[in-house]
């Protein structure tokens, strides 16, 4: 039997229990690579409110089992200075180390397509030496595009999309 996970919008309230996942999530990343201008570690929990905060962008709690297990944003995308629904980012999604390689990014990015019937294009980054990360992407159908983008000598961004055939 599968075990239970839970995707719960997160409000202005949850912003320093995500800042506290966050970074216990991207900590071994950030002293892996130290990415300075990059890692989500750096991030300040004004941001993380802020980011709840934006009617364009969905910030959810994820529950496995009951327990807080991570996060993941979800924004849509800017096009010709208007924010369009068909479009979508997902910047970041992180789980809590005690919690990965259980299959819950799988099943929460599934969770995510079943819940937005509506978008065509999804869009994310993320690390190309970290290849379980490239791995789930890619088993879920998104596929690299784009040129690599080097952060440093340890680390390189690349970019996916995962384009959705609408029925109709």
């Amino acid at each position: 039997m599968k075990k239970e996970i839970e995707l719960v919008r997160a409000r202005k309230e949850d912003a320093q229990l995500i800042h506290q996942m966050k970074y216990e999530s991207f900590l071994p990343l950030y002293e892996k690579y130290h990415d300075d201008k990059t890692s989500p570690v750096k991030e300040d929990i004004d941001s993380v409110v802020r980011k709840i905060q934006q009617d364009w962008s969905d910030y959810y709690i994820i529950r496995f089992e009951g327990e807080n297990a991570g996060a993941v944003r979800i924004r849509k995308h800017l096009k010709n200075d208007k924010y369009v629904d068909d479009i979508r980012h997902i910047s970041p999604m992180f789980i809590l180390p005690k919690f990965q390689n259980q299959g819950i990014g799988y099943r929460v990015l599934q969770k995510i397509f079943k819940e937005y019937d509506n978008v065509v294009t999804w869009k994310l980054e993320t690390i190309k030496q970290e290849q379980g990360n490239c791995h789930l992407y890619e088993k879920c159908g998104f596929v690299r595009i784009g040129e690599e983008k080097p952060v440093n000598d340890l680390m390189t961004l690349v970019d996916y999309e995962k384009f959705r055939h609408l029925q109709g």
